[in-house]
Protein backbone atom coordinates (compact mmCIF):
# COMPACT_ATOMS: atom_id res chain seq x y z
CA UNK A 1 0.00 0.00 0.00
CA UNK A 2 2.99 2.64 1.11
CA UNK A 3 4.63 2.76 -2.87
CA UNK A 4 0.85 2.73 -4.38
CA UNK A 5 0.44 5.79 -2.25
CA UNK A 6 3.59 7.54 -3.37
CA UNK A 7 3.06 6.76 -6.71
CA UNK A 8 -0.60 8.00 -6.66
CA UNK A 9 1.01 11.37 -5.04
CA UNK A 10 3.78 11.73 -7.60
CA UNK A 11 0.79 10.62 -10.72
CA UNK A 12 -1.08 13.92 -9.28
CA UNK A 13 1.63 16.35 -8.93
CA UNK A 14 2.81 15.68 -11.81
CA UNK A 15 -0.30 16.21 -14.20
CA UNK A 16 -1.24 18.95 -12.18
CA UNK A 17 2.09 21.16 -12.60
CA UNK A 18 1.57 22.52 -15.88
CA UNK A 19 -2.15 24.14 -15.18
CA UNK A 20 -1.10 25.18 -12.04
CA UNK A 21 1.97 27.14 -13.46
CA UNK A 22 -0.59 29.27 -15.99
CA UNK A 23 -2.64 29.74 -12.45
CA UNK A 24 0.17 31.09 -10.78
CA UNK A 25 0.82 33.50 -12.99
CA UNK A 26 -2.52 34.33 -14.27
CA UNK A 27 -5.19 33.67 -12.08
CA UNK A 28 -4.50 35.99 -9.02
CA UNK A 29 -2.02 38.51 -11.04
CA UNK A 30 -3.43 41.73 -9.46
CA UNK A 31 -2.83 39.87 -5.96
CA UNK A 32 0.82 39.49 -6.59
CA UNK A 33 1.47 42.71 -7.89
CA UNK A 34 0.01 44.94 -5.61
CA UNK A 35 1.94 42.52 -3.10
CA UNK A 36 5.31 42.62 -4.73
CA UNK A 37 4.62 46.51 -5.21
CA UNK A 38 4.45 46.55 -1.42
CA UNK A 39 7.61 44.13 -1.02
CA UNK A 40 9.97 45.40 -3.05
CA UNK A 41 9.80 49.18 -2.45
CA UNK A 42 13.63 50.30 -2.18
CA UNK A 43 14.74 47.10 -3.59
CA UNK A 44 13.35 48.32 -7.25
CA UNK A 45 15.77 51.62 -6.36
CA UNK A 46 18.95 49.27 -6.18
CA UNK A 47 20.87 48.45 -9.33
CA UNK A 48 19.83 45.38 -11.11
CA UNK A 49 20.84 42.14 -9.39
CA UNK A 50 20.84 39.07 -11.99
CA UNK A 51 19.20 35.95 -9.28
CA UNK A 52 21.98 33.79 -8.59
CA UNK A 53 19.62 30.77 -8.31
CA UNK A 54 15.63 29.71 -8.81
CA UNK A 55 13.49 27.11 -7.63
CA UNK A 56 10.32 25.84 -8.59
CA UNK A 57 8.45 23.53 -6.06
CA UNK A 58 5.41 20.82 -6.23
CA UNK A 59 4.10 20.03 -2.87
CA UNK A 60 1.49 17.52 -2.76
CA UNK A 61 -0.10 15.94 0.27
CA UNK A 62 -2.78 13.26 1.41
CA UNK A 63 -5.32 12.48 3.59
CA UNK A 64 -7.54 9.47 3.48
CA UNK A 65 -9.72 8.46 6.89
CA UNK A 66 -9.03 4.59 6.08
CA UNK A 67 -5.25 4.87 6.58
CA UNK A 68 -4.59 3.87 10.19
CA UNK A 69 -1.00 5.13 10.54
CA UNK A 70 -2.61 8.43 10.61
CA UNK A 71 -4.40 9.91 13.50
CA UNK A 72 -8.14 9.35 13.93
CA UNK A 73 -10.16 12.17 12.16
CA UNK A 74 -13.56 13.19 13.24
CA UNK A 75 -16.40 11.56 11.57
CA UNK A 76 -17.35 14.10 8.69
CA UNK A 77 -13.72 13.81 7.24
CA UNK A 78 -13.21 11.53 4.30
CA UNK A 79 -10.05 12.80 2.41
CA UNK A 80 -8.16 15.69 2.23
CA UNK A 81 -5.86 16.94 -0.94
CA UNK A 82 -3.62 19.63 -0.67
CA UNK A 83 -1.45 21.18 -3.80
CA UNK A 84 0.77 23.61 -3.96
CA UNK A 85 3.34 25.15 -6.48
CA UNK A 86 6.04 27.87 -5.15
CA UNK A 87 8.25 29.71 -7.16
CA UNK A 88 11.52 31.13 -5.90
CA UNK A 89 14.17 33.31 -7.04
CA UNK A 90 17.22 33.86 -4.66
CA UNK A 91 19.51 36.99 -4.86
CA UNK A 92 22.59 37.92 -3.37
CA UNK A 93 21.48 39.29 -0.57
CA UNK A 94 17.61 39.28 -1.12
CA UNK A 95 15.09 36.59 -2.58
CA UNK A 96 11.13 36.63 -3.75
CA UNK A 97 8.64 34.04 -3.66
CA UNK A 98 5.43 33.65 -5.38
CA UNK A 99 3.01 30.51 -4.25
CA UNK A 100 0.06 29.19 -4.64
CA UNK A 101 -1.81 26.17 -3.19
CA UNK A 102 -5.28 24.23 -3.20
CA UNK A 103 -6.74 22.45 -0.13
CA UNK A 104 -9.95 19.95 -0.73
CA UNK A 105 -11.78 18.77 2.11
CA UNK A 106 -14.14 16.32 1.48
CA UNK A 107 -16.71 16.24 4.47
CA UNK A 108 -19.60 14.03 4.40
CA UNK A 109 -22.08 14.20 7.20
CA UNK A 110 -24.91 12.32 8.28
CA UNK A 111 -27.67 15.04 8.94
CA UNK A 112 -28.46 18.07 6.42
CA UNK A 113 -26.39 19.12 4.79
CA UNK A 114 -24.67 16.25 3.78
CA UNK A 115 -22.14 16.80 1.96
CA UNK A 116 -20.44 20.42 3.60
CA UNK A 117 -16.74 20.05 1.82
CA UNK A 118 -14.47 22.34 1.46
CA UNK A 119 -12.66 23.80 -1.52
CA UNK A 120 -10.05 26.85 -1.16
CA UNK A 121 -7.20 28.40 -3.53
CA UNK A 122 -4.34 30.27 -1.10
CA UNK A 123 -2.34 32.62 -3.08
CA UNK A 124 1.71 33.93 -1.60
CA UNK A 125 4.01 36.44 -1.81
CA UNK A 126 7.51 36.94 0.14
CA UNK A 127 10.00 39.53 0.49
CA UNK A 128 13.47 37.94 2.19
CA UNK A 129 16.82 40.41 3.06
CA UNK A 130 19.69 38.66 4.55
CA UNK A 131 21.22 40.10 7.24
CA UNK A 132 24.33 37.53 6.96
CA UNK A 133 25.17 33.80 5.67
CA UNK A 134 23.51 32.62 8.66
CA UNK A 135 20.49 34.96 9.50
CA UNK A 136 17.49 36.66 7.04
CA UNK A 137 14.51 38.41 7.98
CA UNK A 138 11.29 37.84 5.36
CA UNK A 139 7.88 39.41 4.84
CA UNK A 140 5.51 37.41 3.48
CA UNK A 141 1.44 38.06 2.76
CA UNK A 142 -1.13 35.54 1.45
CA UNK A 143 -5.29 35.52 0.60
CA UNK A 144 -6.96 32.12 0.67
CA UNK A 145 -10.66 32.28 -0.79
CA UNK A 146 -13.00 29.02 -0.32
CA UNK A 147 -15.17 28.39 -3.18
CA UNK A 148 -19.36 28.95 -2.34
CA UNK A 149 -20.76 26.92 -0.12
CA UNK A 150 -24.32 26.06 -1.33
CA UNK A 151 -27.09 23.79 0.79
CA UNK A 152 -30.18 23.21 -0.66
CA UNK A 153 -31.64 21.82 2.90
CA UNK A 154 -30.13 22.44 6.49
CA UNK A 155 -31.15 20.51 9.19
CA UNK A 156 -32.17 22.42 12.61
CA UNK A 157 -32.07 20.42 15.83
CA UNK A 158 -33.07 17.68 13.75
CA UNK A 159 -35.81 19.63 11.68
CA UNK A 160 -35.06 19.47 8.05
CA UNK A 161 -35.41 22.80 6.07
CA UNK A 162 -35.15 23.46 2.47
CA UNK A 163 -36.51 22.39 -0.97
CA UNK A 164 -35.02 18.59 -1.08
CA UNK A 165 -36.94 15.33 -0.25
CA UNK A 166 -35.37 14.72 3.43
CA UNK A 167 -36.81 18.12 4.40
CA UNK A 168 -39.73 19.10 7.15
CA UNK A 169 -40.75 22.30 5.92
CA UNK A 170 -39.85 24.68 3.02
CA UNK A 171 -39.22 28.23 3.56
CA UNK A 172 -39.33 30.90 0.71
CA UNK A 173 -38.95 34.61 0.47
CA UNK A 174 -39.76 37.48 -1.96
CA UNK A 175 -37.25 39.40 -1.05
CA UNK A 176 -35.08 40.05 -3.61
CA UNK A 177 -31.71 39.94 -1.45
CA UNK A 178 -32.61 36.62 -1.68
CA UNK A 179 -32.32 36.15 -5.42
CA UNK A 180 -28.86 35.18 -6.01
CA UNK A 181 -29.78 31.84 -4.12
CA UNK A 182 -31.97 30.52 -6.73
CA UNK A 183 -33.82 28.11 -4.66
CA UNK A 184 -30.72 27.29 -2.04
CA UNK A 185 -31.81 27.36 1.04
CA UNK A 186 -27.98 28.84 2.66
CA UNK A 187 -24.76 30.74 0.86
CA UNK A 188 -21.48 30.77 2.72
CA UNK A 189 -18.49 32.45 1.47
CA UNK A 190 -15.27 33.13 2.94
CA UNK A 191 -11.85 34.80 2.22
CA UNK A 192 -8.32 34.84 4.87
CA UNK A 193 -5.47 37.45 4.47
CA UNK A 194 -2.48 37.27 6.23
CA UNK A 195 0.47 39.39 6.76
CA UNK A 196 3.92 38.69 8.65
CA UNK A 197 7.25 39.16 9.26
CA UNK A 198 9.90 36.38 10.48
CA UNK A 199 13.37 36.25 11.61
CA UNK A 200 15.19 32.90 10.28
CA UNK A 201 18.82 31.94 11.95
CA UNK A 202 20.83 29.07 10.84
CA UNK A 203 22.33 27.61 14.14
CA UNK A 204 24.06 23.90 13.10
CA UNK A 205 24.58 22.82 16.46
CA UNK A 206 23.67 19.57 17.93
CA UNK A 207 20.10 19.60 17.69
CA UNK A 208 19.16 22.37 15.39
CA UNK A 209 20.26 23.34 11.73
CA UNK A 210 18.22 26.17 12.18
CA UNK A 211 15.26 27.81 14.18
CA UNK A 212 13.03 30.64 13.41
CA UNK A 213 10.85 33.02 14.93
CA UNK A 214 7.42 34.78 13.22
CA UNK A 215 4.59 37.02 13.59
CA UNK A 216 1.01 36.48 11.82
CA UNK A 217 -1.92 37.66 11.98
CA UNK A 218 -4.74 37.00 9.55
CA UNK A 219 -7.92 38.33 8.80
CA UNK A 220 -10.98 36.22 8.32
CA UNK A 221 -13.94 37.42 6.52
CA UNK A 222 -17.26 34.93 6.41
CA UNK A 223 -20.32 35.85 4.82
CA UNK A 224 -23.64 34.02 4.95
CA UNK A 225 -27.02 34.29 3.21
CA UNK A 226 -30.11 32.58 4.44
CA UNK A 227 -33.97 33.46 4.58
CA UNK A 228 -34.72 31.37 7.32
CA UNK A 229 -32.83 34.42 9.85
CA UNK A 230 -35.68 36.41 8.31
CA UNK A 231 -38.81 34.82 9.76
CA UNK A 232 -41.15 36.53 12.35
CA UNK A 233 -44.22 34.66 11.99
CA UNK A 234 -45.07 33.14 15.43
CA UNK A 235 -46.91 30.54 13.98
CA UNK A 236 -44.38 29.10 11.78
CA UNK A 237 -41.65 29.65 14.75
CA UNK A 238 -43.65 28.27 17.16
CA UNK A 239 -44.38 24.62 15.03
CA UNK A 240 -43.68 21.94 17.47
CA UNK A 241 -40.93 19.03 15.64
CA UNK A 242 -40.45 16.55 18.22
CA UNK A 243 -40.82 18.68 20.86
CA UNK A 244 -38.26 21.76 20.17
CA UNK A 245 -40.25 24.58 17.93
CA UNK A 246 -39.10 25.83 14.67
CA UNK A 247 -37.89 29.15 16.20
CA UNK A 248 -35.51 27.18 19.12
CA UNK A 249 -34.07 24.71 16.61
CA UNK A 250 -33.12 27.98 13.69
CA UNK A 251 -31.63 30.37 16.58
CA UNK A 252 -29.57 26.99 18.24
CA UNK A 253 -28.44 26.44 14.78
CA UNK A 254 -27.83 29.80 13.86
CA UNK A 255 -25.20 30.90 16.62
CA UNK A 256 -22.84 28.37 15.58
CA UNK A 257 -23.05 29.95 11.90
CA UNK A 258 -19.73 31.19 10.68
CA UNK A 259 -19.36 35.19 12.79
CA UNK A 260 -20.62 37.58 10.38
CA UNK A 261 -18.17 40.45 11.85
CA UNK A 262 -14.25 40.20 10.84
CA UNK A 263 -12.34 39.19 13.23
CA UNK A 264 -8.51 37.96 13.83
CA UNK A 265 -6.45 35.46 14.70
CA UNK A 266 -2.67 36.42 15.61
CA UNK A 267 -0.05 33.70 16.09
CA UNK A 268 3.22 33.57 17.15
CA UNK A 269 5.00 31.13 15.45
CA UNK A 270 8.80 29.02 16.84
CA UNK A 271 10.13 27.05 13.90
CA UNK A 272 13.11 24.50 14.31
CA UNK A 273 14.80 21.60 12.14
CA UNK A 274 17.64 19.27 11.57
CA UNK A 275 18.87 17.04 8.75
CA UNK A 276 20.62 13.58 9.37
CA UNK A 277 22.91 12.39 6.34
CA UNK A 278 22.32 9.11 5.78
CA UNK A 279 23.91 8.41 2.54
CA UNK A 280 25.70 10.76 0.19
CA UNK A 281 22.55 11.64 -1.75
CA UNK A 282 19.92 10.91 1.17
CA UNK A 283 19.19 12.61 4.23
CA UNK A 284 16.43 12.44 7.16
CA UNK A 285 14.70 15.23 7.82
CA UNK A 286 12.83 16.24 11.14
CA UNK A 287 10.92 20.01 11.41
CA UNK A 288 8.73 21.09 14.33
CA UNK A 289 6.45 24.10 14.51
CA UNK A 290 4.91 25.76 17.56
CA UNK A 291 2.14 28.40 17.34
CA UNK A 292 0.55 30.51 19.97
CA UNK A 293 -2.54 31.72 19.02
CA UNK A 294 -4.67 34.75 20.25
CA UNK A 295 -8.03 35.50 18.92
CA UNK A 296 -9.68 39.65 18.99
CA UNK A 297 -13.06 39.82 18.04
CA UNK A 298 -13.98 35.92 17.53
CA UNK A 299 -16.95 34.96 18.97
CA UNK A 300 -16.20 31.20 20.86
CA UNK A 301 -19.11 28.62 20.64
CA UNK A 302 -17.48 25.62 22.59
CA UNK A 303 -13.83 26.81 23.51
CA UNK A 304 -10.37 27.35 20.93
CA UNK A 305 -6.97 25.99 21.28
CA UNK A 306 -4.62 28.30 22.31
CA UNK A 307 -2.09 26.53 20.43
CA UNK A 308 -0.43 24.26 17.60
CA UNK A 309 1.78 22.26 17.32
CA UNK A 310 3.22 20.89 14.17
CA UNK A 311 5.59 17.68 13.51
CA UNK A 312 7.28 16.83 9.83
CA UNK A 313 9.45 13.98 9.61
CA UNK A 314 10.87 12.51 6.11
CA UNK A 315 13.34 11.59 3.72
CA UNK A 316 15.08 13.76 0.98
CA UNK A 317 16.89 12.20 -1.80
CA UNK A 318 19.11 14.64 -3.76
CA UNK A 319 19.96 14.60 -7.41
CA UNK A 320 21.05 17.99 -8.38
CA UNK A 321 19.13 19.90 -9.91
CA UNK A 322 16.15 17.81 -8.99
CA UNK A 323 15.30 17.12 -4.99
CA UNK A 324 12.47 14.66 -3.56
CA UNK A 325 11.05 14.95 -0.42
CA UNK A 326 8.76 12.13 0.96
CA UNK A 327 7.47 13.17 4.52
CA UNK A 328 4.21 12.86 6.98
CA UNK A 329 3.06 15.91 9.12
CA UNK A 330 1.58 15.57 12.54
CA UNK A 331 -0.73 18.82 13.94
CA UNK A 332 -1.90 18.89 17.69
CA UNK A 333 -4.85 20.66 16.81
CA UNK A 334 -5.70 20.01 13.42
CA UNK A 335 -5.16 22.67 10.82
CA UNK A 336 -5.61 25.62 12.78
CA UNK A 337 -2.27 28.51 12.29
CA UNK A 338 -1.70 26.68 9.26
CA UNK A 339 -5.00 26.78 7.20
CA UNK A 340 -7.04 29.75 8.17
CA UNK A 341 -10.18 28.99 5.88
CA UNK A 342 -10.55 25.91 7.73
CA UNK A 343 -11.80 27.57 11.25
CA UNK A 344 -14.80 29.21 12.59
CA UNK A 345 -18.43 28.45 14.79
CA UNK A 346 -19.43 25.47 13.05
CA UNK A 347 -15.58 23.77 12.84
CA UNK A 348 -14.23 24.92 15.89
CA UNK A 349 -15.32 21.72 17.65
CA UNK A 350 -12.74 19.70 15.57
CA UNK A 351 -9.71 21.58 16.10
CA UNK A 352 -9.34 19.65 19.99
CA UNK A 353 -8.58 16.72 17.83
CA UNK A 354 -5.38 15.79 16.06
CA UNK A 355 -5.00 16.06 12.16
CA UNK A 356 -2.10 14.33 9.69
CA UNK A 357 -1.43 14.04 6.06
CA UNK A 358 1.53 12.73 3.95
CA UNK A 359 3.32 14.44 1.60
CA UNK A 360 5.80 14.29 -1.46
CA UNK A 361 7.87 17.45 -2.56
CA UNK A 362 9.56 18.03 -5.98
CA UNK A 363 11.63 21.18 -6.28
CA UNK A 364 13.84 21.55 -9.39
CA UNK A 365 17.01 24.25 -9.12
CA UNK A 366 18.12 25.89 -12.48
Amino acid sequence: MGSNLWLQAIKQAVNRLGPWLMLLYLGRFTFFFRCLCVLSVGVLQAPVINASEYSISVDQRLMDRDWSFLPTVPPSYQSADDFSVVIDADFNNFALELGRSSLDLELLRATEPKDVSLSAIKDSVSFSYKLSNEQKITLAMSQQEADEQRFECYGFAGITVGSCDASDIQINSSDDKYNDLEGDLVSIKAKTGTKGVTFHQDSNSIWTDYWSVGLLSTTHDYRWLSPVEDINSPFILGLMFGGVTLGEAINDALRIFPQRGRWRLNQMNFGAGKRYPINKNVEFFTEADFVYLHYSNYQSVAGTPRYNIKVRAGLSVDFRPLTIEFYGNYYHHNLIGFEPISFNQRTEHHFKRAYGNVGIKIQFLF
